[in-house]
């Protein structure tokens, strides 16, 4: 009788050593394909980088033919600019300076649809001050709104002022509105 109980027994630690091994190795098969799917995204992620910036120029570019201003801003001209609640948003502009200048972009007033204080997402200041040359295309990131995670859906205007070397240039009125995202068209978006 004791030899069909070690024998039970050896059986039994033959068996739960086994399954101990299948679930190790579905484990460590698991582990491997997380790593190789974050991997994934946070490579894809820095290439949307890269076609943000090149997406910015363009529309900056079609702006400037469009309108044939010095001044250029993102929610110029067309349909409003959405921007996402909960991180931080910037408004773009860009000059095309026929001289090198010392340019100002002040935000001078911002209005919602909403109840909310608009002013009060502001990081860095309304103003933007630089000097430009010609040939300088990059995008200036005259406006940081930290918009908050409750902030209501609504529509925001901005004007803005362009002086150069102090002198009144142009003023534009820019259209946003403010919408959230879902989880996959923020990651892909």
């Amino acid at each position: 009788m004791t030899d069909v109980k070690m024998l039970n027994t050896k059986r039994s630690a033959m068996e739960l050593s086994i399954g101990t091994i299948v679930v190790v190795v579905i484990a460590v098969t698991m582990l491997i394909l997380g790593l190789v799917l974050v991997r994934t995204i946070m490579c894809s992620a820095i290439g949307l980088t890269g076609e943000i910036n090149d997406k910015i120029k363009g529309e900056m570019n079609r702006l400037f033919q469009t309108t044939g201003g010095e001044v250029v801003c993102i929610g110029s001209e067309g349909e409003p600019i959405t921007l996402v609640p909960g991180r931080l948003n910037i408004v773009y502009c860009a000059v095309n300076a026929p001289t090198q200048a010392d340019y100002t972009i002040s935000a001078i007033d911002m209005t919602g649809s909403g109840t909310t204080d608009v002013d009060s997402w502001v990081q860095g200041g309304l103003v933007w001050n630089g000097a430009i040359s010609p040939g300088d295309e990059l995008p200036k990131k005259v406006l940081r709104l930290d918009i908050p995670k409750n902030a209501d859906e609504q529509n925001l205007q901005i004007k803005i002022e362009a002086r150069k070397s102090g002198s009144l240039i142009s003023t534009q009125d820019l259209d946003f509105s403010i919408r959230r995202v879902g989880f996959l068209r923020s990651a892909m978006c």
